[in-house]
C-alpha cells in the first residue's frame, strides 16, 4: 500500500467545527445527486472513509455552486481534503453515524492521496435489527442471502410510479428479514436473480447495492449459510419484519434538515427544516407590531393610559383616524428558508 504522509493531517475523528482549514485524508466510498426543486438546485453528496482500522465515515455535501471543487472526488478513490466547514447533522436517514457532516466551501481543496481497497463496511448482525437495538436515525450495512425473491410491481409514490421488489435476507444463523427494494435496486436485484444467487449490502436511496461484492469472500459466506433446499420458495418459517418496514411517505422528509450555521453559511434560497432550541423571546415588541384589524392591519399607536386602573389598552389608527381596540399582532417580516 502506498502512500503519502503530512504533519498537519488530522484524524477525521478528531475535527471540530470552530475552525475550517482542516486537513484529512479520506477515501470516497459513494456519492450520489440530491436532487432539489428550489432554486439552490442539485447537490453532490458523498460517503467519506478515514484510512484506520475501524474506518470512520462522515457524510459530505457539495452545493451546485462548488461542483467545480470536487471534481477529483471520485468513488474509489484516496485523496487530500482541506478547508471545508464542518456542522453537526440531525435528523433521519443520516448515511453515517458521525455527528457531524462536511461542507466542501468556495476554499476548498483535493489533492492526490493513498491507495487502500477496503470498503469500510461496518455489518450490522440480524439479531441486533430484530430486537431493535439499531439506531433508526442512522443507515446500516448489512450482508445476507436473498431468498423468497417475489415479483416487481409497480407502486405510486408521490404522484409517481416506483418499482418495488420484495425479498427475504437470511444470515448465517438463519435468521430472517424482510427486504422491500425500490427503483434501480429492485431492478439489479432482480435481474441477478434470473441468473443465480446473490448477496446484497442494501440500506436506502443513499447507498449502494452490490452482488456478489469484491474484497469480500462470498463463497465462504456461503458454506456457513444454513442448508435451505427451498431457499427460493416460501416456506413455514417465520420472516421478521421490522416495525416501519413498509415504505411511508414523511412530509417531513420532503424538505432537508439544515442546521443555523447551514442558515448562515447559505448562498442559495431554499425551503428547508431547522431544528432549534429557543434561548429566549424578545418581549420589548421589537420582531411584531399591532395592526388595526379593521384597516387590514395598518399599524397602530399604543396610547393607553397606564394609570388608570383598570387598564384597558387603547390604540390610535392614523388610517381610520380613530381610537381602536380591535387590533392583532403582525410579524415585521417574513423569512423563507
Amino acid at each position: 500500500m502506498a502512500m503519502t504522509t503530512s504533519n498537519n493531517i488530522t484524524l477525521l475523528s478528531n475535527v471540530k467545527p470552530f475552525k475550517t482549514t482542516w486537513k484529512v485524508e479520506v477515501k470516497v466510498l459513494h456519492s450520489w445527486t440530491h436532487h432539489s426543486n428550489y432554486s439552490g438546485g442539485d447537490s453532490l453528496e458523498f460517503i467519506l472513509a478515514y484510512k484506520t482500522v475501524s474506518g470512520v465515515k462522515i457524510h459530505c455535501t457539495c452545493k451546485r455552486l462548488f461542483l467545480a471543487r470536487v471534481k477529483r472526488l471520485q468513488v474509489g478513490e484516496w485523496r487530500f481534503h482541506e478547508n471545508f466547514s464542518f456542522t453537526p447533522t440531525t435528523g433521519k436517514y443520516r448515511p453515517t453515524s458521525h455527528k457531524f457532516k462536511l461542507s466542501i466551501t468556495g476554499n476548498s481543496n483535493v489533492n492526490s492521496s493513498l491507495k487502500n481497497d477496503d470498503d469500510f463496511l461496518t455489518l450490522t448482525p440480524f439479531q441486533a435489527i430484530i430486537n431493535g437495538s439499531v439506531d433508526s436515525k442512522f443507515l446500516i450495512d448489512v450482508i445476507g442471502q436473498a431468498t423468497d425473491i417475489g415479483d416487481i410491481e409497480v407502486v405510486p409514490v408521490l404522484g409517481k410510479d416506483k418499482k418495488n421488489l420484495e425479498l427475504t435476507l437470511t444470515d448465517t444463523c438463519d435468521q430472517h428479514i424482510a427486504c422491500s427494494l425500490w427503483g434501480r435496486f429492485a431492478e439489479q436485484v432482480f435481474s441477478a436473480y434470473k441468473v443465480g444467487q446473490i448477496q446484497i449490502t442494501n440500506a436506502f436511496e443513499a447507498s449502494t447495492m452490490v452482488i456478489n461484492p469484491h474484497g469480500y469472500d462470498v463463497h465462504n459466506y456461503q458454506r456457513v449459510m444454513p442448508t435451505n433446499e427451498l431457499a427460493l420458495s416460501n416456506d413455514n418459517r417465520g420472516v421478521v419484519k421490522p416495525k416501519g418496514n413498509k415504505r411511508q411517505i414523511d412530509k417531513w422528509s420532503l424538505y432537508p434538515e439544515r442546521s443555523v450555521l447551514d442558515i448562515i453559511m447559505a448562498t442559495e434560497i431554499e425551503k428547508c427544516i431547522v431544528k432549534a432550541t429557543v434561548c429566549a423571546i424578545d418581549t420589548d415588541w421589537a420582531w411584531y407590531y399591532f395592526g388595526c384589524v379593521k384597516c387590514n392591519f395598518k399599524k397602530v399607536t399604543n396610547i393607553t393610559k397606564r394609570d388608570v386602573v383598570p387598564v384597558k389598552h387603547m390604540f390610535h389608527c392614523d388610517s381610520c383616524r380613530q381610537s381602536v381596540i380591535n387590533v392583532a399582532p403582525q410579524y415585521v417580516s417574513k423569512t423563507l428558508f
